[in-house]
């Protein structure tokens, strides 16, 4: 919450008494989370865009996330689209399967259209190469980096 406020103070020093802050303002200015870049890259995964997510891949390294946080986080947020496939497919209340408490529902709109972008047995398969990175990467027989760009361009193609 500390970090929400922040940004807005921020927001609001830079208009001015009186100005109106746009959305312009707002992404020039504001720090977006991890999690909401990770939107913005699956995103641009979901609509083939490879320029775009591996842009936004490198735009975290650059910012100094960790690529095993990056990784995890990748991880986490395929797996709740999974979630968003598998309610779905046997007609499960979503929020519920997802635990999101009332506050979060705002999400269940941003899952649902990131998990149109992919097939079922798609994302199944992100996330098995996902935790195949991880095992091989700890075994020292892979880079992560070169792990995680490999798995955006194979489903960007």
């Amino acid at each position: 919450m500390q970090e929400l406020i922040n940004e807005i103070r921020k927001l609001i020093e830079y208009v001015g008494e009186g100005g109106t802050i746009t959305r312009k303002d707002v992404q020039a200015l504001a720090i977006k989370t991890l999690d909401s870049n990770i939107f913005d890259l699956t995103d641009n995964l979901g609509k083939k865009n490879i320029g775009a997510s591996i842009q936004i891949l490198n735009d975290l390294l650059y910012l100094k996330e960790p690529i095993q946080k990056i990784l995890i986080t990748m991880y986490n947020h395929f797996k709740k689209l999974y979630i968003v496939k598998l309610a779905e497919k046997y007609r499960k209340d979503l929020a519920i399967a997802m635990n999101l408490k009332p506050n979060q529902a705002f999400l269940l709109n941003k899952y649902k259209t990131q998990a149109r972008y992919f097939e079922e047995k798609e994302i199944r398969s992100i996330l098995d190469e996902m935790i195949k990175l991880d095992t091989n990467y700890k075994n020292g027989l892979i880079d992560i980096n070169i792990g995680v760009e490999a798995i955006l361009c194979r489903y960007c193609s």
